[in-house]
């Protein structure tokens, strides 16, 4: 099933994004109140990511896993749902260490060639 998303996010003062949007099809893990749940992430950043999944209350904390072909580990971060929808959320990332920033940005330099 291929998921498109053409939809304008809200903007406001909490979604104001400095780092560059790279869309992107990873499938990933939401862990929401101890509860894991499948997701696909639709385009990621250094700050946050677009998820297709149900909506969740916006300031919910959350944590987040996924894979990127440029690192051998999951990257596993906290995060905050800073907007949602029926189908997909939006959320910012609490803060990446600095091996997951270098696995993402290598992984966005390849997603550019």
């Amino acid at each position: 099933m291929s998921i498109q998303w053409t939809a304008q996010e809200p903007v406001s003062a909490d979604n104001r994004r400095t780092a560059t949007r790279h869309a992107v099809s990873i499938k990933a893990k939401l862990l929401v109140e101890g509860a894991p749940r499948e997701c696909t992430i639709l385009n990621l950043s250094l700050g946050g990511a677009l998820m297709s999944m149900a909506k969740l209350a916006m300031g919910s904390k959350v944590n987040i896993t996924f894979n990127v072909p440029t690192i051998d580990e999951a990257i596993d971060i906290g995060a905050i749902v800073r907007w949602a929808d029926e189908n997909a959320i939006g959320i910012q990332f609490d803060g990446l260490r600095a091996r997951d920033v270098w696995a993402l940005n290598k992984y966005f330099e390849q997603l550019e060639s």
